[in-house]
């Protein structure tokens, strides 16, 4: 189901380019987006799914990094917190 605009909210929508229109709903004041169909269409994938689940990504996230854990040019982090080294 579509709802079509004002003439007033086609203008500020307008005014704000590609930035999301915030239309609140006077009845339970809850706050939703207008956002352009192209940019719906790039985030539409994060509506699809079940909840996203952090876990998932815990491989590719090693997997990517592990070049970097390796790197001992960077061991000098491992310890920061305890002797930082200051200029």
């Amino acid at each position: 189901m579509a709802i079509n605009l004002t003439a007033e909210q086609h203008v500020e929508l307008e005014q704000l380019g590609t930035k999301p229109m915030q239309v609140i709903d006077p009845v339970n004041q809850k706050i939703y987006f207008v956002v352009s169909q192209e940019m719906f269409e790039r985030v539409r994938g994060l509506f699809d799914q079940d909840p996203f689940d952090i876990s998932e990504t815990y491989r590719a996230q090693e997997a990517a990094l592990a070049k970097v854990w390796d790197d001992p040019a960077l061991d000098v982090y491992n310890n920061y917190d305890i002797n930082p080294q200051r200029p």
